[in-house]
């Protein structure tokens, strides 16, 4: 340790020489001790060997500043208050460059940990489990993502493409990396077929929210009848009406009266529907077989 205080007295010249130079190596080492210097001075440098920290003292002289501080081990020195681990507040002044390398996250276990977060009140955030990854809009608005095209693509290297949404154009969905359905300014393309579910329903009542295509067997007599009646929905009924139960129409199903009395006939029929939101129209083939009508 090399401290003084920096006081040399009227004294004999040994006594002198020895006090200036203790004053000159405290000087040279920067006050270096264990504890704080007896005497102290406004602006004084002290090198606090118990923490490895370099201080200054204040401008009123009652406590002190930490400047640096220094690894001896590694013999190296990093600035005091840029320790991110310690600092529970930082800040920065400008952008955050990352000089090539990366932001490392670990497995989140909960919203106080491991995620980047957005928003004043923590509207949105990034981040993973652990098992699977998540984009988590729980503020204000809506998500939204802007783009002149977006693609969704599969599997980790990004090599099939899943979904995409062109600004001004289409709305393409696709299967095994092939488009199946795109959207277009007259409607929807298809490529392939399209397969509906088919529902068997067989009181002659037709829930459409149910689906669009439906099959009926028929065990007494009954009134054919759609419920939940959507408008512009369509769709076909596979009726087999072999035991030739009388069929009559509810008020909202409209269907021409030789239709009615030919699906009361033992058969099989095939019907078509279309609803304008209020009413159901309903036309039906004759008796089908195998072997046609």
């Amino acid at each position: 340790m090399s401290q003084n205080d920096f006081t040399i007295a009227n004294q004999g010249f040994p006594a002198f020489r020895a006090d200036l130079n203790s004053a000159l190596q405290a000087l040279a080492s920067l006050s270096e001790g264990a504890t704080e210097p007896s005497t102290t001075f406004a602006y004084q440098l002290w090198y606090d060997s118990t923490t490895d920290i370099l201080k200054v003292r204040n401008a009123d002289n009652d406590a002190w500043i930490n400047l640096f501080n220094f690894d001896q081990a590694t013999d190296t020195v990093s600035v005091e208050g840029t320790d991110l681990v310690d600092d529970t507040t930082p800040q920065l002044g400008g952008d955050l460059d990352t000089n090539g390398n990366n932001i490392a996250f670990g497995d989140s276990a909960g919203a106080t940990d491991d995620r980047a977060v957005f928003g004043a009140g923590s509207d949105m955030s990034i981040y993973h489990d652990g098992s699977h990854s998540y984009i988590v809009d729980s503020g204000t608005g809506n998500l939204k993502i802007a783009a002149s095209q977006i693609d969704l693509l599969g599997g980790a290297d990004g090599a099939e493409t899943m979904a995409t949404f062109a600004d001004d154009g289409a709305v393409s969905l696709y299967y095994d990396n092939a488009v199946k359905i795109a959207t277009a300014s007259a409607g929807v393309a298809v490529t392939g077929r399209a397969t509906g579910t088919l529902t068997t329903d067989n009181d002659l009542s037709f829930d459409m929210n149910a689906s669009n295509y439906f099959k009926c067997t028929p065990t007494g007599n009954g009134t054919l009848t759609f419920t939940n009646i959507t408008a512009g929905q369509s769709g076909n009924i596979w009726l087999d009406n072999s035991g030739g139960h009388t069929i009559s129409a509810a008020a909202t199903t409209y269907i021409a009266s030789a239709d009615l009395t030919t699906i009361s006939t033992a058969g099989v029929y095939f019907l078509s529907y279309y609803s304008d939101g209020t009413n159901v129209m309903v036309s039906a083939t004759p008796a089908v077989t195998s072997a046609g009508a």
